[in-house]
């Protein structure tokens, strides 16, 4: 049994694993081409995501975050993200399309839009505090891992050694 809302419970097999992954692999492979590729070429705008020159944390959190809206055309000047908003809305039809007719609502479709464009705020937000972040973990390493670390390392260097060919 399946519930819709706070009031009526329908029958129907719920989603399986499979199903689900199916339909995510789809629209992250269809956003990753239109959002990526197509609408970027077509609408001469580059999708790429640069990091801030703000020295304060706010100030680079809010410009992490504004770059769902604003990107940079080829000209290099800031333009409205039009597409990445096509290459979502293409990706979020196609998956919508790909699920029986029966499980296909617009309040699904809407959730899954805003949960991407939440999602794809947050991956830039690490994009912006990536180094900081790499820093903080890279001096909390454990012992373990740094001495595993070494003996690689070292283990490659000696290799390295021995390859190189006596003249």
């Amino acid at each position: 049994m399946r519930e819709t809302d706070s009031e009526h419970v329908t029958p129907g097999a719920r989603p399986g694993l499979a199903t689900l992954y199916k339909d995510a692999l789809i629209q992250k492979e269809s956003s990753a081409f239109f959002g990526r590729y197509l609408y970027p070429s077509l609408l001469k705008q580059d999708p790429r995501y640069y990091p801030s020159t703000s020295a304060s944390f706010l100030g680079r959190a809010t410009y992490a975050v504004s770059r769902i809206l604003i990107t940079r055309r080829d000209s290099g000047e800031r333009t409205l993200n039009t597409s990445y908003f096509l290459g979502l809305l293409t990706s979020v039809v196609i998956a919508t399309a790909y699920r029986p007719y029966w499980a296909r609502s617009a309040s699904s479709t809407f959730k899954t839009l805003g949960s991407t464009v939440g999602g794809d705020a947050g991956i830039n937000l690490f994009h912006e505090f990536r180094p900081e972040i790499r820093q903080m973990v890279k001096g909390h390493t454990p012992k373990v891992v740094s001495k595993f670390k070494e003996s690689i390392t070292q283990d490659q260097i000696s290799r390295d050694v021995l390859s190189i060919p006596a003249e």
